[in-house]
C-alpha cells in the first residue's frame, strides 16, 4: 500500500517556499547594504534651481520669487490660469465632494 503522505522537504505548490525560511538570529543583519539611495528627482532639481539666486533679477531674488512675481504681474492683467495657479498655491485646491447613493436589494435566506 502507497502512502500518500506529502514530503515536508518538498514544496507541492501550497507554501510557495516558505518553508525553508528560518528567523534572524539576535544581532544578524540579513541586507546588510539597505535599501539603495534614491536617485535625483525632477522635483528635487526644481526646489534646488529655484532657491538659488535668479539671474534676471537686480535685486537678488530667488527663481521662485521672480516666478512668483511674473504669475502676480500676469493675473492682475487678467490672466484667469494665474489667478486660479495663485489660488491653488495659496488656499488650496477646493474639494470636490461625490456623493453615492448604493440601493441594496433585500436579501432573504430562509
Amino acid at each position: 500500500m502507497k502512502e500518500n503522505k506529502a514530503d515536508p522537504k518538498k514544496n507541492n505548490g501550497k507554501n510557495k517556499g516558505w518553508d525553508n525560511l528560518k528567523p534572524a538570529k539576535k544581532g544578524e543583519v540579513r541586507n546588510p547594504k539597505g535599501r539603495p539611495k534614491k536617485e535625483i528627482c525632477i522635483p528635487d532639481i526644481l526646489r534646488r534651481l529655484l532657491s538659488e539666486p535668479s539671474d534676471f533679477s537686480n535685486n537678488k531674488e530667488t527663481n521662485l520669487e521672480v516666478i512668483c512675481r511674473v504669475a502676480i504681474n500676469q493675473a492682475q492683467k487678467g490672466d484667469k490660469d494665474a489667478r486660479s495657479w495663485i489660488a491653488d498655491r495659496t488656499e488650496g485646491r477646493a474639494v470636490e465632494r461625490v456623493l453615492t447613493q448604493q440601493v441594496l436589494d433585500d436579501i432573504v435566506i430562509e
